[in-house]
């Protein structure tokens, strides 16, 4: 707990929070710590700001049994263009200022995660503001996983819905 409090400090210090955000999650984390162990990481606390600005969806990867196929069938019924193929073997096929990527991975058929572009993207300042709301983020820093090299960032919404956040404007 005194990492997490030093963190907010640090944040309030370098005016990355308002004295209010310092207030509400000094609280929250009180709050949590006396209802007994493990709760407060179950019950993830409301910023009163956002921790990041959303400007667009900015994809969807979806699990597919078969890359090739599947954007192959993508280009000839809706005329997507294909952007880019990552290191770990997907497609992304462009679509406005999104795309859409097909990946070969468990549950085919089904939506892996969706990604959210946003304004000021740095995925480890953001990692730490959602790890101060209770959120579990993870950053995945593998160059095969991402065409332009940035790091991603991940976290799962209150329904296990995998979340990615990535800069506005991104396109595979």
């Amino acid at each position: 707990m005194q990492a997490t409090i030093e963190g907010l400090l640090d944040s309030f210090e370098s005016r990355r929070l308002t004295r209010r955000q310092l207030v509400a999650s000094l609280t929250a984390l009180v709050a949590g710590a006396a209802s007994g162990p493990g709760q407060a990481a179950q019950t993830p606390a409301v910023p009163s700001e956002p921790v990041a600005l959303g400007r667009s969806l900015n994809h969807v990867s979806i699990a597919v049994t078969d890359v090739e196929r599947s954007a192959e069938f993508y280009k000839r019924v809706l005329g997507l263009k294909e952007v880019s193929r990552p290191g770990n073997g997907g497609i992304n096929l462009g679509l406005g200022s999104g795309f859409l990527g097909l990946y070969r991975l468990p549950d085919p058929g089904k939506p892996n995660h969706f990604c959210i572009g946003v304004a000021e993207y740095d995925a480890d300042r953001i990692a730490a503001r959602l790890t101060q709301i209770n959120v579990k983020a993870t950053v995945d820093r593998n160059p095969a996983n991402s065409t332009n090299g940035a790091a991603q960032l991940y976290f799962s919404d209150p329904d296990n819905t995998r979340v990615q956040l990535s800069a506005d404007g991104y396109q595979g």
